[in-house]
């Protein structure tokens, strides 16, 4: 009688992969609700930059009339992106690496070397958000020039991408201190 039909035999223990621990799947959750809200202010802004573009070509060129505030916010929205974008990447990791060096080495080593390079995303990109946070404080009385809002929201997008990709590093350091893979787009694609 074949084993998986003889009914005093325990059963074989399941193989494959373990079950998320609930606080991870709950900050996995977190995130993924932070990285669509992400994707959709990257889709608003680039569809902002498009119209405030479009309406100043249409203004200078059809009307002869141009305004004078379409480059600054333009400026404005392209450093938003910048921030917001950079930090989407880093979710889906997409952050700009060359791992053929690191993919040559032994599984161990890797994982050391992938450990370094989070850790140090996190001293970097902690660093960057502190110092866009003390930039926003030093220019927060200054005007734009020719929409006079405020200047610091130049630095502020330094700050909120910081803290994102901060997050999203450590998240994916979670991952890995579980055993979860945490794939690039390189790796997924060959996977």
């Amino acid at each position: 009688m074949p084993a998986e039909f003889e009914p005093d035999r325990p059963a074989a223990p399941a193989i494959g992969p373990a079950p998320v621990p609930v606080w991870l799947a709950r900050l996995l959750r977190v995130q993924g609700g932070i990285g669509s809200l992400e994707e959709w202010i990257g889709i608003a802004l680039v569809s902002a930059m498009a119209a405030v573009v479009n309406l100043q070509i249409v203004a200078r060129y059809v009307f002869d009339k141009p305004f004078i505030w379409p480059e600054e916010v333009s400026r404005l929205i392209l450093v938003w992106i910048a921030f917001v974008g950079a930090a989407a990447l880093v979710r889906r990791g997409g952050d700009i690496a060359v791992e053929t060096f690191i993919d040559m080495l032994a599984p161990v080593r890797r994982r050391v070397m992938l450990l370094f390079r989070d850790l140090l995303m996190v001293a970097v990109y902690a660093l960057v958000a502190w110092q866009g946070w003390r930039l926003a404080g030093n220019v927060a009385g200054m005007p734009l020039v020719a929409t006079e809002w405020p200047t610091a929201l130049l630095a502020w997008p330094v700050v909120i991408g910081g803290v994102l990709v901060v997050l999203h590093v450590l998240v994916r350091l979670a991952c890995a201190w579980v055993g979860m893979p945490t794939l690039t787009p390189a790796r997924q694609a060959s996977a």
